[in-house]
């Protein structure tokens, strides 16, 4: 496979702010913003480890197991698309999608694993 490592772990917030105070209180730092069709996307680091969190009543289901998904880093996302269709996983979506994120914008896909946990697989462009 493709992966290089851990990029980040997805977890939705219905108080933006609330969150944000909270991932800054336990020492991480905000390290980019977005904006996602009104939807505030806030990205958090401390050391190694990456937390996006987006503001979205209708996914944060505030409970055990709030984490939407965890995606993992790959520079080909075309060549890693093609070695998870081999698994035969379920995919959440078909093919690569986009987003303007970050500098350049970026390329992924999600799929499903065993118990039905979400893996995103992300190319920052």
């Amino acid at each position: 496979m493709f992966f290089n490592g851990l990029q980040h772990i997805g977890i939705p917030t219905r108080k933006f702010a609330e969150s944000r105070k909270f991932y800054e209180a336990l020492g991480f730092e905000l390290v980019n913003t977005e904006d996602n069709d009104g939807s505030k996307v806030g990205f958090y680091q401390l050391g190694t480890l990456m937390l996006e969190s987006w503001e979205s009543p209708e996914e944060a289901p505030e409970k055990v197991g709030a984490i939407n998904h965890i995606a993992l880093d790959t520079k080909e996302i075309e060549a890693t698309y093609e070695q998870v269709k081999q698994l035969k996983v379920e995919f959440v979506e078909d093919g690569i999608q986009s987003l303007p994120y970050w500098e350049n914008g970026i390329k992924y896909f999600n799929f499903y694993g065993p118990n039905k946990e979400i893996f995103e697989v992300c190319q920052k462009l």
